[in-house]
């Protein structure tokens, strides 16, 4: 391109001697036109030559590097170092919270082993690299503790912990399904089936292991395709497994498809899932078929109705015929400026009807369990048939067909609930609620009063990133528990404050 132009111009030049030569008064209208057309063809030249220089330019920065800063060759396709900069983020969170619990495992102010006054310390590191538009990986690193040198699994102060690490790939194979590979938290609906995947750790953790393929059928519908292990705790599995409990696999796995459209007409959001939860360890092999509508109006309600029924095996000679629910509604005052909601809450999970019988009807918690009602409420239902005050003569057998320690197996159970929430001031809010607690079915003669139990949050959100928490909770006994009439019925009670940082 230079030297075209370099072409032109000598032209040019040569010739202006014999133009001045000929140049006369006749001739001066003729010069001044050819001079105007050779500036007119040197411009287009020159914005020419400016075109392919910004084109070439372009194409460089866009080819791979070939040599580094020091001249040792580079990857073939590799970025520079400030273009991966660019891709990778990093976010996290440090929780501290100050507890004070009574009567975690009993309702007896008399014993003191399950009163604890501690710290509770949570920080995560989590990297995200967006490799290409279509490929992120993640890692994300955790620590809690309750108290110093405490603790076992997850919760030890000294021990880290892989939390997350997967790979996510969108539009595999050309098509529109996204794949999700590795370590991953699953939470759909509002959590009444999946939510936790590490219970044993009392909600450190919530994780699955596994595979989700994620099919999208338009801009607001869309299929999950899941395979996930809840538990592995052993790679070999005796050949027939079934001899004995030291033969038998030990896998729990977690797999079936979960269908969600984010728009649909007249009731807003509504899934639909197919689930099945398979323990080799008691030949447990449970599916479960459920619903869930949801919505928030514009006039203030909202509202969320999920149902689900279980079939399959329990154990090894039980059937499994269960089914529960979990009805949620509430009002917003949107003319008021803190803006108060009120609601109602009412979740079942059915309980045996006949112990007697080959069939099993309490209901299979699958992975709803830690988070869902609270830690209070987790840390009760979990001990219960083992303490003084047990469900023995009520309902002792509702945890038989779980091996996983620490699992909050919410079976035979109601809930209903009452509450209130608003924003006090700017970025400060309540949340105060009661709910009735009682059980599906009871031993004859035996009272179904599970207890009350009363809940309140108070949140100060300092920034986006920051906040402050009170929380406090009182579960009263029921009648159920009385069993003589020196039984022991002391409040159970949790309370803790807690700052958070989120980046």
């Amino acid at each position: 391109m230079l030297k075209r132009i370099s072409v032109v111009a000598l032209a040019g030049l040569l010739s202006l001697p014999g133009l001045a030569m000929a140049a006369d008064s006749d001739h001066v209208a003729d010069l001044e036109k050819q001079m105007a057309e050779m500036n007119k063809m040197f411009n287009a030249k020159m914005q020419a030559m400016q075109d392919e220089i910004a084109t070439l330019k372009a194409k460089n920065a866009a080819a791979p590097a070939t040599e580094t800063t020091s001249g040792a060759a580079a990857t073939p396709g590799a970025a520079p170092a400030d273009e991966w900069a660019k891709r990778v983020s990093l976010g996290g969170q440090v929780t501290f919270r100050g507890y004070n619990l009574q009567n975690v495992w009993d309702f007896n102010d008399e014993v003191d082993s399950d009163n604890w006054d501690t710290f509770r310390l949570k920080g995560s590191l989590k990297a995200t690299v967006k490799a290409t538009d279509d490929v992120t990986a993640v890692v994300q690193l955790t620590d809690q503790t309750y108290g110093e040198n405490t603790g076992v699994g997850d919760n030890v102060d000294n021990k880290i912990f892989l939390d997350n690490a997967y790979i996510e790939a969108r539009n595999l194979f050309g098509v529109p399904v996204d794949g999700t590979f590795g370590r991953q938290n699953l939470i759909y609906g509002s959590g009444f089936v999946v939510l936790d995947g590490q219970s044993q750790f009392a909600s450190t953790s919530i994780y699955f292991d596994g595979i989700k393929l994620r099919w999208h059928l338009t801009d607001t519908m869309t299929l999950d395709g899941l395979y996930m292990k809840d538990q592995e705790n052993q790679r070999a599995n005796d050949a027939d497994g079934n001899t004995t409990p030291d033969n038998r696999g030990d896998d729990i796995t977690l797999s079936g498809a979960y269908f969600t459209s984010n728009k649909c007409p007249m009731v807003g959001k509504s899934e639909l899932y197919i689930l099945n939860r398979n323990d080799e360890y008691f030949g447990k092999d449970i599916w479960m078929y459920g619903a869930r509508v949801s919505n928030k109006l514009e006039n203030g309600f909202d509202y969320s109705l999920e149902g689900a029924i279980q079939r399959g095996d329990a154990n090894r000679t039980l059937d499994q015929d269960a089914f529960g629910y979990k009805l949620d509604g509430g009002y917003t005052v949107k003319a008021v400026s803190m803006t108060p909601r009120f609601y109602l809450g009412y979740a079942f999970m059915s309980g045996d009807e006949n112990a007697s019988d080959q069939e099993s009807n309490q209901w299979d918690v699958f992975y709803g369990g830690w988070p869902q009602f609270g830690d209070l409420m987790a840390w009760k239902y979990l001990n219960l048939p083992s303490t003084a005050n047990s469900l023995k003569g009520v309902y002792s057998g509702y945890n038989a067909y779980s091996n996983v320690i620490g699992e909050a197996i919410y079976s035979n159970f109601s809930i209903a609930t009452l509450g209130a929430s608003a924003n006090l001031l700017k970025n400060f809010s309540v949340n105060l609620s009661y709910s009735l607690l009682t059980f599906d079915e009871v031993a004859a003669g035996m009272d179904d009063d599970f207890g009350d139990y009363y809940q309140t949050t108070l949140k100060y959100q300092y920034n986006k990133q920051l906040s402050f928490s009170l929380y406090a909770a009182l579960l009263s006994p029921g009648d159920a528990f009385k069993f003589s009439a020196d039984a022991p019925m002391d409040d159970a009670t949790e309370a803790y404050w807690e700052t958070e940082y989120k980046f």
